[in-house]
């Protein structure tokens, strides 16, 4: 029997989601209103997709939930985990391409991006295999058996390029690793390792590396470079500065005009704080701890090992990138192209989020 203040918990979790997907439709609406009026002479085509995607989330979310039951996902888990593998790998040579990327498949009737669904199937495979860890068995087999399937679809992620993805996926795994009943040396000689790993895959592409040595020398800082590396970051900080306390008011950014790129998905944020100003950021980051913290409780309170790790790899999903997002925004972390959960517009992150929260409420047997 779940107890009256977990039910109470749950419901708390969801009304600020709720509260933080409308939020998220009121930016959307506004920021790309007029980019969707130049590219598909609608102003409202990205809304209506955004709403739908939200719709669909919400109906895969309550399918699973009611329907499928919790042991019977774990079951078919590595025919999933596999099946994914499998969609990743042809995407690099099957995928559509924009900017570069290859992160796209394309079915005719719907286009998605697959490293999104990898998520949630990723999360769940390394919570069942830790949840399952034996001191009596070999360490090194156990370990091989937990990653080999996640670290082989990071790979392809990372191959598509898709740095921020795949850091955002082995982030999450690691903070996975580190509330099992592993030893803890396993989890921090895999952060070192994959530190080191991570600076070097950096700076094999010209343009990541360009990123992070801007960023680390400070360039978009000394106002001395407006343009290429800075050009994003300095009109993010142009917007978030003309919303002042109050902002100027919904749907009246000026950004949305097309001097702030990518204002409706990796740079949302900054159109609350020109849009809604510091207190409606303010009161947007409320919400959003309010979120995060009920999703730890509840992975805490969770009976089920494998659920507990589970959401607590959700919950850190969403830590990280609203983190990666925010930090993005104001500069604080280097650009990486992240999505900010429940908000920004793209129907896979979406889809994906919604997908992971009904794993999380299946029932047991």
């Amino acid at each position: 029997m779940i107890k009256e203040f977990d039910l109470k918990l749950i419901k708390l979790n969801k009304i600020f989601i709720g509260l933080m997907v409308f939020y998220g439709f009121l930016l959307v609406s506004s920021a790309s209103a007029l980019e969707s009026e130049r590219i598909y002479q609608n102003s409202f085509y990205m809304v209506r997709n955004h709403l739908i995607s939200v719709i669909v989330g919400l109906m895969l979310m309550y399918f699973i939930k009611n329907i499928i039951k919790f042991e019977l996902i774990l079951k078919n888990l590595k025919y999933l985990a596999g099946g994914m593998s499998i969609v990743l790998f042809g995407l690099l040579t099957y995928g559509n391409t924009f900017f570069g990327s290859s992160r796209w498949l394309d079915l005719g009737f719907v286009q998605f991006q697959p490293s999104e669904f990898a998520k949630p199937i990723i999360f769940l495979w390394v919570a069942k295999e830790v949840s399952k860890y034996d001191k009596k068995k070999p360490l090194i087999g156990q370990i091989v058996k937990t990653v080999f399937l996640p670290a082989s679809m990071c790979l392809f992620i990372l191959l598509q390029p898709d740095f921020g993805t795949s850091a955002v996926i082995v982030l999450v795994v690691l903070m996975q690793l580190f509330i099992s009943r592993i030893n803890i040396l396993i989890p921090l000689l895999s952060t070192i390792a994959l530190s080191i790993i991570g600076y070097f895959v950096l700076n094999l592409e010209g343009y990541r590396n360009k990123r992070l040595q801007v960023w680390r020398d400070g360039t978009c800082n000394t106002g001395q470079e407006l343009l290429d590396a800075c050009y994003q970051v300095h009109q993010s900080r142009i917007a978030i500065s003309s919303g002042g306390l109050f902002g100027l008011g919904p749907g009246t950014s000026r950004s949305r005009w097309g001097s702030l790129p990518s204002s409706y998905s990796d740079f949302i944020s900054s159109i609350i704080g020109e849009e809604y100003g510091f207190f409606g950021f303010v009161l947007f980051l409320i919400f959003l701890l309010i979120i995060i913290f009920t999703f730890y409780l509840i992975a805490m309170r969770s009976k089920n090992e494998i659920k507990k790790i589970y959401i607590f790899g959700i919950t850190s999903w969403i830590f990280i990138q609203s983190i990666f997002n925010l930090g993005a925004t104001v500069y604080l972390l280097p650009v990486t192209g992240i999505v900010l959960p429940f908000v920004s517009y793209g129907g896979s992150a979406m889809a994906s989020i919604f997908i992971a929260m009904g794993i999380m409420d299946s029932k047991n047997e």
